[in-house]
């Protein structure tokens, strides 16, 4: 969700001074100088200009709807095929879905000169909402050029882009790049070769580099790897051999490797053969619960510094709570679940929020924020939480804990919301803003020493209200696209969690919340088709959202749940590991396509253990059970480092990471834009998409930029693991005592 840079502001300063007679003189001595600045500042403005195809990765449809190869129209290379299309001067659109609303300064086009006339006559229109509009100056008649520059006259707002024709003959079309706001000089990041093979000097040893926990799965892949290779764990400090094993079909697992030391130690793994010299992997530590503990941390600090206005940055991009947050984002649903399944360990965190301090800020005559795009007038929330909501409670509260009194006070000031990222619905109030009120509601009883009731009772009244306005009580049959907007399913889990606080508080109508989420739960056995990427993999970041909602409800309320649903999520079992019979235990998108086409999806990684782990919960033992658990901790594997790059998903991993020692090489070029995440503390980037799998690691990347759903799904992913390994009863996911 990106937005374009902010225009360079050169701060001068003025000098006084005290001879009268020189004034003159030294006024237009400066002049000069300003003049000179001004233009080596233009300069280095120009040079720093950043160019950022959109179209890269996206999906395309057209007029024919049957050409299986329009990835190739935006895959950056010309070697990898021309397609062709035949309108017979019948109108004929090709049409990009930028998946979000960027802002587009023009476009380049490389057309097929072997044998065949370019597109003659064409124009170019934009999508606004849900209408489109023609652009001027890419109104073409009467081109021979294989290779077109369009630059429109100015940066023009839109979700998707076409190409329109009603060319008399068959036309091919090779590339085509939607350029934002600085639009280069053509060619630019444009592959003319086909690219060689990826050729590894030495083997190459992919763990999770932060480690991994006693009595899991514990498994590293060595894609170089072309026999059944012997592999040796050694005590890093030492030198000690502690393990031996062999890797099967790339694979290795040491599994039943579980130390008995208290002491921190670390490992690494040493392996050669198959022509290749030996190579070490990096250093991985092994403990009880360790990648929770070592999460934490991290994950707290990522939403507290993105917080809007009050964070790290005082901006509020998309004018929700978090920058660069929306509706379907989850953040504080998230983030209470973490704080459930180990609530003992978060109330002894460091408190680092002041807020009284930061009412005092945000008050402030002298404070001002920066404005962002489609910020929604953000201090209005902010002063109305510091002014008109009850104050804190508890000064010592923990920081996630105030981060999602924030995140529920925020949207109590008011709760409507636009998405920025080119969403049809615009400013409305979503039901996915409500089902975040459930969350907090439900689990008030569990931090209610820190948040006083009185701001529970406004909360749980505006809840109750909202839920009927926002539709919540109805079956909700929308199937989101993969921009991961609409889950479907999500009101399952938020409507049973407002039936345990319907019965807490005594409500009349306890048992519609059980209705709406027995007859959600009853379309989704009927209506969902698991080899249907768009109910899993295809929501991206938000399959969490349908998943948890459906092992939940089985968990939990057995005896309620709607007449097949266990068998509906062994088939969701089933087909996550029928896709993920790979080296690298990885589930893809579907039998011919690794990642989400077009998509950074690091949020879809490391939600799955999320997903996983909830449906082994209620799965019978045995062979299925045993491939979902190991799948799960093989996508945290993957999340930090266990994957084609042999990195993790953080491009800066000195910001709260322990123990990686590889960061994610492919960062946001851009800086100080947008919601302003790359800089934050647990901040996560991107991971390898279809073009690194299964093995190239020079493939081209996915776009790497944060995004608080990423680490939404992280806290989810932290939260099940502490539920499946005990460290807290899944129960309290279903009562928690007032």
């Amino acid at each position: 969700m990106d937005d374009v840079q902010r225009p360079f502001k050169n701060k001068g300063s003025q000098r006084k001074y005290l001879k009268q007679n020189t004034q003159k003189t030294i006024i237009n001595e400066m002049k000069k100088i300003i003049i000179v600045i001004s233009f080596l500042f233009s300069s280095i403005s120009f040079n720093a200009q950043t160019y950022v195809n959109y179209a890269e990765g996206k999906s395309i449809e057209t007029t024919t709807k049957n050409n299986k190869d329009l990835a190739l129209l935006v895959d950056g290379n010309l070697s990898t095929g021309s397609l062709m299309f035949n309108p017979k001067g019948k109108p004929y659109v090709i049409e990009l879905n930028l998946t979000a609303e960027f802002k587009i300064g023009g476009v380049h086009l490389y057309m097929d000169d072997k044998g065949i006339l370019p597109i003659r006559n064409f124009q170019i229109q934009y999508k606004s909402g849900t209408e489109w509009f023609d652009i001027p100056e890419a109104v073409i008649k009467d081109n021979f050029s294989s290779e077109k520059s369009i630059v429109f006259n100015y940066p023009i707002s839109m979700s998707a882009i076409r190409i329109v024709t009603s060319n008399e003959s068959t036309f091919g079309l090779l590339e085509w790049q939607v350029w934002g706001t600085d639009v280069p000089k053509m060619p630019y990041q444009i592959k003319k070769e086909i690219s060689k093979p990826f050729l590894a000097s030495k083997h190459w040893i992919c763990v999770n580099q932060m480690g991994y926990n006693l009595g899991a799965p514990k498994r590293f892949t060595v894609p170089t790897a072309k026999t059944n290779l012997l592999f040796s764990i050694y005590e890093t400090k030492s030198g000690k051999l502690v393990y031996q094993g062999i890797v099967n079909n790339k694979t290795g697992d040491f599994s039943d490797f579980n130390p008995k030391e208290s002491t921190k130690k670390e490992y690494y793994i040493e392996l050669g053969g198959d022509g290749l010299g030996k190579a070490k992997s990096y250093a991985f530590a092994i403990g009880r619960h360790l990648l929770q503990n070592m999460s934490y941390q991290p994950a707290v600090d990522f939403f507290n510094d993105s917080r809007s206005i009050m964070g790290s940055h005082p901006s509020a991009y998309g004018g929700t709570p978090w920058r660069d947050g929306t509706y379907y984002t989850d953040e504080v649903p998230s983030m209470i679940l973490m704080y459930l399944s180990n609530p003992v360990f978060f109330d002894k965190m460091p408190v680092t929020m002041n807020w009284k301090a930061e009412k005092e800020k945000a008050l402030s005559k002298d404070f001002t924020y920066i404005s962002a795009y489609k910020d929604d007038n953000p201090m209005e929330k902010v002063i109305g939480y510091y002014s008109k909501l009850p104050p804190l409670k508890n000064a010592s509260t923990p920081d996630i804990i105030q981060c999602i009194r924030y995140g529920i006070g925020w949207n109590l000031i008011n709760p409507v919301s636009e998405d920025p990222s080119g969403d049809p619905l615009g400013k409305e109030l979503h039901s996915q803003t409500i089902e975040q009120f459930a969350y907090f509601l439900y689990g008030y009883p569990a931090y209610k020493k820190y948040i006083g009731e009185e701001f529970y009772k406004i909360v749980l009244d505006s809840t109750v209200k909202w839920w009927y306005e926002s539709g919540l009580f109805n079956v909700i049959t929308e199937v989101g696209d993969p921009k991961g907007r609409h889950a479907p399913g999500h009101s399952i889990m938020p409507n049973l969690m407002m039936y345990e606080v319907a019965k807490r508080e005594n409500l009349a109508n306890a048992d519609y919340y059980l209705k709406a989420a027995q007859v959600q739960t009853q379309w989704m056995i009927k209506n969902a088709d698991w080899s249907n990427p768009a109910f899993t993999k295809g929501q991206r970041m938000s399959e969490h959202k349908t998943i948890n909602g459906l092992a939940h409800f089985l968990y939990h309320y057995p005896e309620l749940a709607p007449e097949g649903l266990k068998q509906k999520l062994v088939d969701w079992a089933q087909q996550a590991v029928l896709l993920s019979d790979n080296m690298w235990d990885f589930r893809k998108f579907d039998q011919s396509t690794w990642t989400l086409p077009g998509y950074n999806e690091a949020g879809n990684v490391i939600g799955f253990p999320a997903c996983a782990l909830s449906v082994a919960m209620v799965l019978d033992n045995g062979e299925l059970k045993d491939r979902l658990v190991e799948l799960a901790y093989a996508h945290y594997d993957n999340f930090m480092g266990r994957n084609p790059q042999n990195s993790s998903a953080a491009n800066h991993p000195h910001l709260g990471f322990k123990g990686l020692d590889s960061a994610w090489p492919f960062p946001d070029k851009r800086t100080d834009v947008c919601a302003r995440l790359e800089l934050t503390r647990g901040s996560l980037s991107s991971l390898p998409g279809s073009e690194m799998y299964p093995f190239n690691p020079v493939g081209r990347p996915r776009h790497g930029e944060g995004w608080t759903a990423y680490n939404s799904c992280w806290n989810l992913s932290i939260a099940y693991l502490n539920f499946f390994e005990n460290v807290s009863d899944p129960s309290v996911l279903s009562k928690i005592d007032p």
